[in-house]
């Protein structure tokens, strides 16, 4: 009996509509950790001009201080780990030694020297009402550069297992040139532009 009541009580919080609302009105000013069980974060470069080569990375996180009065003084710092990346290699026995070489490879993300991948925003402007920019210091190889965002400001919830707290999303992409960063092996067989995408919740401070 314990368990029907548990199930049908999971049933009905799982059938509940779409809590989510684009709005910026009631969102609280404040400090916002990523989800990371709702963040994606992926590249694509050009293989041969023929087709887009799409890698996530798997290991990354990111502190966004956001007010909702004035988004241009919002605040985002990234982390990534080179380390972690996940492509749809088909070989089960080559994927893990893939992943390293492109992880590892001193032609690629060349993880064992530069351990982090860090982007901290320098400024940031809307454009829209649920649009914006987020310009800041991309550090990757050793070597940083300006980089701009284009945001999407998907909207708020509340859920009930975070009581209070708000949860916000975001949409952002940009393309940058790799050569930029000392990265030049394969191309063009390997696009020098790279396509970068993230879509993921951030999370309220208790």
């Amino acid at each position: 009996m314990r368990r029907f009541i548990a199930s049908a009580a999971l049933v009905a919080l799982l059938s509940t509509p779409a809590l989510a609302q684009q709005t910026l009105e009631g969102v609280a000013a404040d400090t916002y950790q990523l989800d990371p069980t709702h963040a994606f974060l992926t590249w694509t470069v050009q293989h041969n001009g023929l087709s887009g080569y799409t890698v996530n990375f798997t290991d990354f996180d990111a502190t966004l201080d956001f007010d909702p009065e004035d988004p241009g003084a919002s605040e985002l710092s990234v982390t990534i780990d080179p380390m972690g990346v996940e492509t749809n290699h088909p070989d089960a026995d080559e994927r893990e030694e893939w992943h390293t070489e492109i992880s590892t490879d001193d032609r690629f993300l060349n993880g064992d020297e530069y351990s982090e991948i860090t982007f901290v925003s320098t400024s940031a402007e809307q454009t829209g009402d649920f649009t914006g920019t987020v310009t800041g210091d991309l550090t990757f190889l050793g070597v940083t550069k300006p980089v701009t965002l284009d945001v999407t400001y998907n909207g708020t919830a509340n859920v009930p297992w975070y009581g209070p707290r708000d949860l916000i999303g975001f949409n952002a992409t940009t393309t940058i040139k790799r050569s930029d960063f000392g990265m030049t092996a394969m191309i063009p067989m390997i696009s020098d532009e790279v396509e970068i995408e993230f879509s993921g919740e951030f999370l309220q401070n208790e």
